[in-house]
This record gives C-alpha cells, structure tokens and sequence, in this order.
C-alpha cells in the first residue's frame, strides 16, 4: 500500500469525519430542540435540497475526481486547467436553473409539508433552502477539485472548519428560530469552502476534441447515476411517508436514517482517496495493482463496518432514545433494520470507485435503475399499509438488491474476485460481537448498558480476528506494511497491537 496512497486515506477520513460527525451532532440537537412535527419538516426541506444538488451535479463532482489524478500522471496539465475552468462554469449555470425548479417546487406541490410544523414564514424557509443549495453546489465544487488534485491536507483542514461552524450554528440557530435557524446551520457548513470557489473561475475553460467526447459521456452516465442513486440511497421514502402518514413519522425515519448514515457514511470517507488513486493506476496500466488494492481494501472495509452496523443495530434501543429523546424511541427498530442492510452493503463498498475508475458506469447504470424502479413500486406497496417500518423494509430489501447486482456484474463483466474466505471470517466474528451487545442491553437495559455491551463487544471482536486469523486472510503483508508505514517512536507499540491480532502463520495465506 503506498504511502501516499494511506496519507491520503487517512485524511480524507479525517475530512469526511468531521463533516459526518458535525451532521449527526447537529440532527440530534435539533431534533432534541424541535420535536417530532418541526424535525420532521426539516427533514422534509433537507431532502428536497439534497435531490437538487444531485440533479445540478451533471456529473461534475466525479469528473474532477476521475480525470484530473489521470491527467496529471500523463503530464497534460494545461488540459487539468481547461477542464476544471469548463466544469466550474458549466456546473454554476447548471445550479441557477435548478435553483429556479427548487423554489417552484417547495412555492407549489411542496408547500404543504411546509405548513405542518410549527408556524413560520415560509418565505424565509424557502430563502435560507435556496442559499444553502446555490452554497452547497459551490463548495462541492472545490473540494472534488481538492480531491482529484489529490490535496488532501487542505481538504481535511477547510472541512474540521466548516464542520464546526456548522454545529454552533445548527445550536444556536434551532434554540433561537426554530426551523429557519437550523435551516442556517446547513449554510454554515459550506460557506468556508464555497468562498474559495472563486480563483478557480480565473480558469479559461477548454477541453481538447479527443477528450472532450470522453469527459462528456462520462459526465452524462456519471449524472444519470447520481440523480438515480440519490433517489435509492437518499431519503426517498420521506416522500410516501409524508403523503400516507404525517410529518412527525417523517421526523421518526429521519432520526432512524440519522443513526444508519453515521455508519454508511464511513465507506466514503475510508474509501475518498480510493477513486483518485484507481485512476493513477489505470493511467499507467498498473492492472494487477488495481485488483489486489480492490481485494485488499474490501476486506479492510468489511473488518471496519460489519462489526460496527451489527453492534449499532443490537443496541438502538438504548442508544436512539438516549441521543435523540424519548420523544423518538419508536426510530429504534427502524434505524437496526437499516444498519443491517448497510453491513450487507459493505461487501461492495469498493466496488464504485473501481467500476468509475475504469469507464464501466453501465454496470452503475442498470442496477440503480433497478433499484430506482423497486423503491417506487415498494414505496406504494408497503409504506401505505404499514407506515414506518414499511419504509424502514423497502429502504433495506431495494438497497440489498442493488449491492448484490453491482457484486456480481463487476465479477463477471471486470473479472474481479472478492476475499471470500476473508469475508466469511469476518462475518462470522462480527456475528458473534453483536450477540453479545444484544444480550448485554436486553437483560441490562438503560444507558450503563452501552458502557458495558460496547467494550464486551470490542474486546469479543478482537479476540474472534486472532483465533479465525482474519489479517493474515485479508492480506499475508498487511501487518509488516502497516508497521513500516507508522512513526518510529510508536512502532513497537504497534507492533507489539498487530502480532497479538495477527498470529505468526506458516506460508502466504490465500485470500479467496
């Protein structure tokens, strides 16, 4: 694993972390400060905005991340430049047009949500939306730009900064205005690297003929899976819930979606250097390199998630209410059924960036389409007859299918094998942590529980990685890389951590 390679992933981490972690602290917070009714009515604004920004994207955001690192490694700078000074523009004429539809939309068919929580003006709800959404569409324009530049100190700095703001403001905003303050906390979070949109509009923009049809049917499909996917793994189901139940069930599924996201959030961040470094590798044919990072990395994300989503699920019961107030415990069986799907969905993690990473967005293409179709047809099918938790088994069964479609055609189609063995290990040590956690809350119950299950789980975990020999499965060099890789002054100690996880084992280990 390169060292630059691990930098970059461990900052990019740190970047997206901070953004995860400001979004659930502050979710919590203002659904402490503003109930079910008026939480729910923010959840229902943040997803409106949410499925605009996608809609404006045009594929932008991954452009910059796929063809810039690819550029760079050939030398074709002055071609970086006319690139990133097209898409910038384009990108900001894209926004104001579905800035327009967006006010159409929560002025119109969208208003009535509006109306159910607590009186407010809804011309300032609508004028905060759009500001955040034209804010939000400018700063994911400069940090996909950081990241396919590969600066992922910058990104990591300007992101623990926003992050910040964004909770002081959701904070004092919610406690003070309601709605239209927490509205205001979402701004907060994107000001800081919006404003620094701006040198990159000095740009002239200019993409060659040879690249320009490439960039463009690349953008396109990448587009059309954007928009589709954020309709199937974004908060679709807010949409049936609000029409067939209430807006305080809407609060409900946001909360429930709130603590799910905080672990499905964590293969991007993990995996944020993954594209870029793909991209490196395919631009200079390092194939074999490819599919041995693609093996390795599932693994590692497997190791992280599964333990993580099944622990999550086995004590929501205590932790929603404890986190969000009594007022949302009902969220509690909701959120533990989508933490499970997401454990599935981390068997495909790495999936996307390989399959971007190599021009193969078909495969992207059809399987959220399918998945786009089911959330529709299950969305009418179970959320009118059983509410919540019919929102809560269409999220998860549809998300389930689409994983499962992109695994197997990226084994066929790119001739990718995952770490079955591997896979299968960690699934059985994550299986037993969880058992453990659950029983701990159900004959303990209340807050001291978590104090008890989360350390018996951890110390259950560990134990399961030594005896089913989980590192060496995942890769034979993994622990000898990631002792050269640490600073000299702690290296025993983690030296020391490692062989007590890793068993010394006789011969290379086969990772399938």
């Amino acid at each position: 694993m390169a060292p630059n390679f691990a930098r970059n992933t461990l900052l990019g981490f740190i970047s997206g972390a901070a953004v995860t972690s400001s979004g659930f602290i502050g979710s919590a917070i203002a659904a402490r400060l503003l109930g079910p009714d008026d939480f729910g009515v923010l959840a229902y604004v943040v997803w409106c905005v949410t499925v605009a920004v996608a809609v404006a994207n045009m594929g932008s955001d991954v452009v910059q991340q796929r063809f810039i690192p690819n550029l760079r490694a050939a030398g074709k700078n002055d071609q970086v430049d006319g690139l990133v000074g097209a898409i910038v523009r384009l990108s900001l004429g894209a926004a104001v047009v579905v800035g327009v539809l967006l006010f159409a939309y929560l002025h119109g068919p969208g208003s009535a949500a509006l109306e159910e929580g607590s009186p407010q003006s809804q011309v300032v709800v609508i004028t905060i939306a759009l500001t955040w959404f034209i804010c939000w569409r400018m700063a994911d324009l400069y940090l996909f730009n950081l990241r396919g530049e590969q600066r992922f100190d910058k990104l990591a700095r300007v992101s623990t900064v926003s992050a910040l703001m964004r909770v002081a403001t959701t904070t004092l905003g919610a406690l003070l205005f309601g709605i239209p303050g927490a509205l205001a906390g979402y701004i907060a979070g994107t000001v800081l690297p919006a404003s620094r949109l701006f040198p990159l509009l000095r740009l002239k923009p200019g993409v060659d003929r040879s690249l320009r049809q490439e960039v463009v049917g690349f953008a396109l499909m990448s587009w059309t899976i954007g928009v589709i996917g954020n309709l199937l793994f974004g908060r679709t189901q807010i949409i049936f819930l609000e029409h067939y139940t209430n807006i305080a069930t809407v609060g409900l599924f946001a909360v429930a979606l709130t603590v799910a996201e905080i672990a499905a959030q964590l293969p991007p961040l993990l995996l944020s250097a993954l594209l870029p470094r793909f991209s490196e590798q395919r631009g200079q044919g390092a194939h074999d390199h490819m599919k041995r990072l693609y093996r390795t990395m599932t693994a590692l994300i497997a190791m992280v998630m599964l333990p993580l989503c099944l622990c999550l699920a086995a004590v929501t019961s205590v932790l929603v209410p404890l986190v969000f107030g009594s007022d949302f415990a009902d969220a509690a069986k909701v959120a533990s059924i989508l933490l499970i799907a997401i454990a599935i969905n981390s068997f495909g993690a790495t999936n996307l960036s390989l399959i971007l990473s190599m021009g193969k967005s078909n495969i992207l293409w059809i399987s959220n389409a399918v998945g786009l179709v089911g959330v529709i047809g299950l969305g009418f099918l179970l959320i009118p007859q059983y509410g919540l938790m019919g929102a809560a088994w269409s999220r998860a069964i549809i998300q389930v299918v689409v994983i499962l479609i992109e695994i197997v055609c990226a084994a066929v189609q790119l001739k990718l094998l995952m770490p079955y063995r591997a896979l299968g290990a960690i699934t059985l040590a994550a299986l037993a942590q969880g058992a453990i956690a659950y029983a701990v809350v159900q004959n303990i119950g209340g807050a001291v529980s978590l104090a008890i299950a989360i350390p018996a789980a951890i110390i259950a975990y560990l134990v399961a990685i030594r005896l089913l020999k989980i590192i060496p499965l995942v890769d034979p060099e993994l622990t000898s890389q990631l002792i050269s890789h640490v600073p000299s002054r702690v290296k025993p100690q983690v030296s020391r951590i490692l062989r007590l996880l890793s068993p010394p084992t006789t011969g290379r280990a086969e990772q399938d």
